[in-house]
Order: structure tokens, then C-alpha cells, then sequence
């Protein structure tokens, strides 16, 4: 394998990642992608989200033509005027700007599976080489939502997903993809901003503080969490940050309800300060009822902050404890293990590895 991947590094055509929102752990995981891509020797183009997080990127262009508020509130309106300039300019954009022959790889698409589909279908035009990494390969939408993805999986020419139990979904669809690990744009905490958010937590050093992080939305459980909570001893402290998508009202009043202590920031925060979170928690939680993989995951073993997730996609792959999913007592012996390990993740991934599988992807089949 490995010579043939030699080969496929030397030269190669323009590689133009595609991924509109411009923040976030596709976004992150874009980022990082391109880097080492260009790091290879390739002409990396990124076009995103008008209002993209401000990063760093090496090497790479950054082109911000998708039209995707940050600020606005979510719904109808929302969606339907983002759906009407992603159709009216971004994706002539994209028709215009992607010369022949070169790689267009989709990553995610945080919108309806419609979207994704005309997005898809529109890049294969120009004998483009499509690649597609869903990053989910399930709907949170309902059931025509997660009919347009699988649908949408048909169209490119290849896919790349991010967990051997994607690889596994997949195939039992009738499809074959490649496994990259899930690199993401990481940066580290100073100590000064570490303690920052143990002061927040209002965490001493005699404090052990789980970490939920991400955004809050039902199907990822923090009420389950919170539930396990009510056992912890005094020494223990929850703690959570991210964005609410409709999961925080329910766990805010059950918390109450059960007299748990929550240090929580509802709100959406830049990638310094969230990487600087998970740096200072002493375990990151993810208690999910389904997922393809996650971000969270990825971001925290990279910066050696141990890991408890259910046993649920590719959550296993990754986690430092795997519990039983929406079971609070065996999440409660998930942390106690954990804690009282206090030993930090396997090494971060092999980007070396990354940059292979995508290039392997973005080879042109006989």
C-alpha cells in the first residue's frame, strides 16, 4: 500500500473542500484536512461560510462563498434563506470556480439533505472528481431527510468517513469508503486560560470536573448525565459548555429538580476557548444515544483530557470508558473507573495516516 501511496502524492489536481458553515467540528476538522494537505505539496482551496471562525489555516485558500449566518436564530426563515442564496450563488460558484478534472470534496453539509444532494450532483459536472464525507451517516431530520442522505451517498465517486463503524454502515448499504482518522484543528490552552475555567467551574485542585461539551441537543443526553450526577460525591462537578439546540430547557429544569449544581455556558464558543475547556476538565462525557463519531472526542484526545462515551457508532473507537447508552448507573461506574485511572488517552491521531487515506480517495479509478 504504502508505494502506491507514494505515487499518488507526487502529483495530483487541485483539491477543493466544500464546507458551508464556516464554524464548528466539520469546520475544525476542514481546516485541519487542508493544512496537511497543502503540507503534502497540494493547491488546497477551502470554501466556506461568509462568517467562518477567524483561523489560522497554512496553505490554504480560504474562499468564503457560502452565505451561512451565524448570529440569526434558527427556523424557517432561517433555513429558507439559506437554501435560497446556497442555490442562487454558492453553488454557481462553486460550478464556475472548481476547474475540470480537480477534486471537489464535500464535507458534511449542515442543511437538508436536499441540499446535499443538489450540491453533489452539481459538483460531478466538469469531470470533477466528487468526494463526499457526511460526517453523519444518519438524518436528525426525520425520515425524507434520511432518504435524500442515502440517496446522496450514491452520488459521488467515492466517500470518506470517519469511523470504522461508518465503514460498517456503509456496507451493509451497499457501499465501500475509506476510514481516515478524524483530524481536527486543535489549539492548546495556556495554563493561564485552563485555570480561567477551573476558576469558572469554581473547581480547586481537590475538584474532579466532568465535562459536557458540544451542542445541547436531545438525542445527545446530558439529561442522563445529569441524572447520574445526583450520585456523584461532593468533590465532583458538572460542568457544561456549547451552543442549546433545544435540549437545554429539559435538562436545566431537571437539574433543578434534582437539586444538581450545573456550572454551565449555553452558548457557542470559538475553538481557543472550547479546546481551552476541555484542557481543563478532568473528563469529557458523552452520553449520545446514536453517532456516527464526534468532534468532541477527537478535539479531547488530541489534548490528552481522558473520555467517557456510550457505547454507541464510533464513540467506542475513541473513548478513554465506554458505558451502556441511557443507563445512568453504568455512566456512574464509567467515571468512577475513570477518575480513579486518571491516566491520559492513547496518542493523538496519525495525521500521517489522514493525509494517505484522502489522497488514496482522490485517486482516479481505472
Amino acid at each position: 500500500m504504502r508505494p502506491e501511496t507514494d505515487r499518488i502524492t507526487s502529483v495530483g489536481p487541485e483539491i477543493h473542500l466544500f464546507e458551508p458553515s464556516g464554524y464548528a467540528g466539520v469546520f475544525q476538522h476542514a481546516c485541519r484536512i487542508g493544512e496537511l494537505l497543502a503540507r503534502s505539496g497540494r493547491h488546497v482551496v477551502l470554501h466556506t461560510g461568509h462568517e467562518h471562525e477567524e483561523v489560522s489555516v497554512k496553505g490554504v485558500d480560504l474562499c468564503p462563498c457560502s452565505w451561512w449566518p451565524r448570529d440569526r436564530p434558527g427556523g424557517l426563515r432561517r433555513s429558507v434563506a439559506i437554501a435560497r442564496r446556497f442555490v442562487g450563488r454558492t453553488l454557481p460558484h462553486l460550478h464556475t470556480t472548481v476547474p475540470r478534472g480537480a477534486v471537489l470534496h464535500v464535507e458534511g453539509i449542515a442543511a437538508a439533505g436536499a441540499l446535499t444532494l443538489l450540491t453533489l450532483g452539481v459538483a460531478r459536472l466538469r469531470d470533477r472528481l466528487v468526494v463526499y464525507s457526511p460526517h453523519d451517516t444518519f438524518s436528525r431530520r426525520g425520515r425524507v431527510d434520511g432518504w435524500l442522505l442515502r440517496l446522496a451517498l450514491r452520488v459521488p465517486h467515492t466517500i470518506v468517513v470517519y469511523s470504522q463503524a461508518d465503514v460498517e454502515v456503509l456496507r451493509r448499504r451497499g457501499l465501500e469508503a475509506h476510514c481516515s482518522p478524524l483530524v481536527q484543528l486543535v489549539p492548546r490552552a495556556s495554563e493561564e486560560e485552563r485555570l480561567a475555567w477551573r476558576s469558572a467551574w469554581r473547581a480547586g485542585a481537590d475538584v474532579s470536573v466532568v465535562l459536557f461539551a458540544g451542542c445541547i441537543r436531545p438525542e445527545k443526553r446530558l439529561d442522563v448525565l445529569i441524572e447520574s450526577a445526583r450520585h456523584w460525591p461532593a468533590d465532583r462537578r458538572l460542568a457544561v459548555v456549547g451552543e442549546d439546540r433545544g435540549g437545554w430547557a429539559h435538562c436545566a429544569e431537571l437539574a433543578e429538580a434534582y437539586g444538581v449544581d450545573v456550572a454551565a455556558r449555553v452558548e457557542f464558543l470559538e475553538l481557543e476557548e472550547f479546546a481551552a475547556a476541555i484542557s481543563a476538565a478532568d473528563l469529557v462525557v458523552l452520553p449520545y444515544d446514536k453517532a456516527s463519531q464526534s468532534g468532541v472526542l477527537a478535539v479531547a484526545r488530541q489534548l490528552g483530557t481522558p473520555t467517557a462515551a456510550a457505547n454507541v457508532g464510533g464513540l467506542r473507537e475513541l473513548a478513554s470508558q465506554t458505558f451502556e447508552a441511557g443507563d445512568p448507573h453504568d455512566l456512574n461506574r464509567a467515571i468512577d473507573e475513570q477518575l480513579a485511572d486518571g491516566e491520559p488517552p492513547d496518542p493523538a491521531f496519525d495525521e500521517n495516516r489522514a493525509v494517505e487515506v484522502h489522497l488514496l480517495a482522490y485517486r482516479r479509478q481505472a
